[in-house]
């Protein structure tokens, strides 16, 4: 089991935030290590491709070399759709790349570490373990 760092996380952590730096030592200090899904990877670096930034690259390059980066695969597919279909029958719009995220983290037993607060509100609705900060 493991902490995943949903997109705003791992922007967070690149920004040296201490809000998440503080909840991912914790997490952390509790057993559960970090993970990132190829998504999230995707979102940064798509946001690195478009700025063109060497030092952003960089510094995104030497994280990733320090935290498993898991795949996401059919049955991360599946509870994101779960996820998104609710969010969508509540009248809420959710980015794709969000949700996958959090239905990898749901697939895969992690807590879900983000500041997303629509995120949030699923923790009780699919038992997804969710840390806002």
């Amino acid at each position: 089991m493991g902490v995943a760092l949903d997109t705003s996380a791992l922007i967070d952590v690149l920004r040296g935030d201490e809000r998440v730096l503080r909840e991912t030592d914790r997490l952390e200090a509790g057993g559960n290590l970090p993970v990132l899904s190829t998504v999230a990877v995707f979102e940064v670096l798509s946001g690195v491709e478009y700025t063109k930034s060497r030092v952003e690259r960089t510094r995104i390059e030497a994280l990733l070399t320090r935290i498993r980066i898991e795949p996401f695969d059919q049955e991360s597919a599946r509870r994101a759709a779960e996820l998104r279909g609710e969010l969508l029958r509540e009248g809420r719009s959710p980015g794709a790349p969000d949700v996958m995220i959090a239905g990898q983290a749901l697939a895969s037993r992690h807590i879900l570490l983000t500041r997303d607060h629509q995120l949030g509100k699923l923790a009780g609705e699919f038992g997804l373990r969710v840390t806002l900060y």
